[in-house]
C-alpha cells in the first residue's frame, strides 16, 4: 500500500509476517480489534487486497467505530476491482496509524529500556513501557530471570510530540513515572472516555530541570471513535475506551510504573540478560535493595528504584553510571526521591 507521494507502509517478508502474526496469536487479543487492523496493514504492504479486506471486516466487526477498519476495507475492495486508491487530505490520519500499527517487535527480544526488572512486589507485578516511536504500550510481567511481555495497546501521544517541557506545550513527557489514582468520568463531556489513570509527572528530575506542567494521564477517547492518531493529544497517552479497562487490570496504584520512551531498543533475550545481570551488581554497589533500573533515552539520566525502610525510593544517576561503577566501584546518584 502507497500513500499520495508513493511511499510505501512498509514491506515485510512471509518470514517476518508469519512471526508476527505468531505473536499476535499468543498475546491472546481476540477480543480487542487490534490483532486484526495491524494484520491488514501488514497484508496491505504484501499486496494481498482479499486478505486485507476480509482482517478489515474481522476488525470492523469487533469495533464498528474504527475508521481504519472501514478504510482499509474500502480500499482493498477498491483494489480488487482494479482501481486505483484514492487518498485524500482527510486520510492523512489515518494514513499514521496504519504506519504505527505496521511496526512488529523483533522476535526474541526485550526493551533495552528495562534495565532491570526485579520480581519484587514493592513495585507491582508489572511494568509498563511506552515506546512514542510507534505509538504503543507494552505490559511487561515482573519475572525472575527477566520479564515477560503479556500484552500490548495502540495509544496516542501529544499533539506536538515529545518530550514535554513546559505546561502547555501539548507534549508528551519523557521518564519513568508512578501511576497514581484513577480517575472516573475525568471530562463532563466525554472527550477522555470513561476512565483515566494519574502520573506523577513532573518527577524529581523534571522539577530540577524546570520542566512545568500537569495532569499527565493515561485515559480514554470520546464515545464516537476507536483510536485517536497517533499525535492527537494534549500531552497524555490516550487509549481505545476496551484498552483502558484492559489495561488498568495490570496497574496497582502507587506502585506500577509507566517507562515513557522517545524509541525503544529492542536487544536480543540472552544479551539482555548478561546485561541486566551486570546492572544489578553495579546499582546495588552503590545503593542496596535495587528493585528495577530503567534506561529513559539520550542525555537523561538513567532511573533506578529501590527498597529502603519499607518504603521505595527513586534514584536518578548519570547516563555513564554503570561505566562510573565498574571502573570505580560506586557512584552516587545525582537526585534521590521517596515514593
Amino acid at each position: 500500500m502507497e500513500d499520495s507521494s508513493g511511499a510505501k507502509l512498509g514491506r515485510l517478508s512471509k518470514g517476518s509476517l508469519i512471526a508476527a502474526l505468531s505473536c499476535v496469536a499468543s498475546l491472546s487479543l481476540a477480543r480487542s480489534p487490534d490483532p486484526y487492523l495491524d494484520q491488514a496493514v501488514k497484508l496491505a504492504a504484501e499486496g494481498d487486497a482479499q486478505q486485507v479486506a476480509e482482517q478489515a471486516r474481522q476488525a470492523a466487526t469487533i469495533e464498528p467505530k474504527s475508521r481504519l477498519a472501514h478504510w482499509l476495507k474500502a480500499q482493498s475492495l477498491l483494489s480488487l476491482t482494479g482501481q486505483s486508491m484514492t487518498i485524500r487530505a482527510a486520510d492523512q490520519d489515518l494514513l499514521s496509524e496504519a504506519r504505527a500499527r505496521s511496526f512488529t517487535r523483533p522476535p526474541d527480544t526485550l526493551p533495552s529500556s528495562l534495565v532491570y526488572i526485579s520480581p519484587s512486589t514493592a513495585i507491582g507485578q508489572h511494568i509498563l513501557v511506552a515506546d512514542l516511536a510507534v505509538s504503543r504500550i507494552y505490559v511487561f510481567r515482573n519475572e525472575p530471570g527477566a520479564p515477560r511481555l503479556v500484552d500490548e495497546f495502540y495509544t496516542s501521544l501529544g499533539l506536538s510530540g515529545a518530550p514535554k517541557r513546559v505546561e502547555g506545550d501539548r507534549k508528551t513527557p519523557i521518564g519513568a513515572y508512578r501511576l497514581l489514582k484513577e480517575i472516573r468520568d475525568p471530562r463532563a463531556d466525554g472527550f477522555l472516555g470513561h476512565l483515566a489513570m494519574t502520573l506523577d509527572y513532573p518527577n524529581a528530575e523534571d522539577r530540577q530541570a524546570k520542566r512545568t506542567g500537569s495532569g499527565i494521564w493515561i485515559h480514554g477517547v470520546p464515545d464516537d471513535v476507536h483510536v485517536r492518531p497517533p499525535k492527537a493529544s494534549d500531552g497524555c497517552l490516550a487509549v481505545a475506551n476496551a484498552d483502558i479497562d484492559r489495561l488498568k487490570a495490570y496497574v496497582e496504584y502507587g506502585k506500577t510504573h509507566v517507562v515513557i520512551v522517545p524509541e525503544m531498543q529492542w536487544i536480543a533475550t540472552k544479551d539482555w540478560e548478561r546485561r541486566s545481570s551486570r546492572a544489578k551488581r553495579f546499582f546495588d554497589a552503590s545503593a542496596s535493595g535495587t528493585l528495577a533500573v530503567f534506561e529513559i533515552g539520550q542525555n537523561r539520566p538513567m532511573v533506578s528504584i529501590h527498597s529502603k525502610e519499607q518504603r521505595a525510593e527513586r534514584l536518578y544517576w548519570p547516563k555513564s553510571a554503570i561505566t562510573t561503577v565498574m571502573e570505580s566501584g560506586r557512584t552516587e546518584p545525582l537526585l534521590r526521591e521517596r515514593l
